[in-house]
């Protein structure tokens, strides 16, 4: 019995960054309204490049690609794996953090349009590239 309950323990605490299907990639799930930015896994779509589910909340208010603010974004992104890039071809933006309340505006976007870029939290566009491009299918 013991054994068992070390063993449930163990795993719950090797995987916190799957919680609900979803990779962070920065930031705590627990804490709701700081940053985060998170990639479901089993969104990947491989192709010519990747294709991949984002959901992001911010801390703060932000001002969103095309104009308009919000607090968090459940998205839509391409990855170049090989030019270590990636971009939003989708995104529908929240005022409230975690994604809470209704979709407030969405836009579409160009392949190149709208780099997936976190401003104020340097070098996490590029480890969201090196996280995709490194789950496995």
């Amino acid at each position: 019995m013991r054994s068992t309950i070390a063993g449930i323990a163990l795993a719950a605490l090797s995987f916190p960054a799957f919680a609900d299907d979803w990779f962070t990639v920065y930031g705590d799930p627990a804490q709701g309204t700081q940053d985060l930015i998170q990639i479901r896994p089993a969104s990947i779509a491989r192709g010519d490049h990747l294709t991949i589910e984002v959901r992001v909340t911010r801390s703060a208010v932000r001002e969103a690609y095309g104009g308009g603010k919000y607090r968090g974004h459940h998205s839509t992104a391409q990855v170049d794996c090989h030019k270590s890039r990636a971009w939003y071809t989708q995104m529908k933006f929240y005022d409230q953090p975690m994604w809470a309340g209704p979709v407030t505006m969405s836009r579409a976007f160009q392949a190149g349009e709208a780099p997936v870029a976190f401003k104020d939290i340097p070098e996490q566009a590029d480890r969201l590239v090196r996280a995709a491009c490194r789950l496995p299918q």
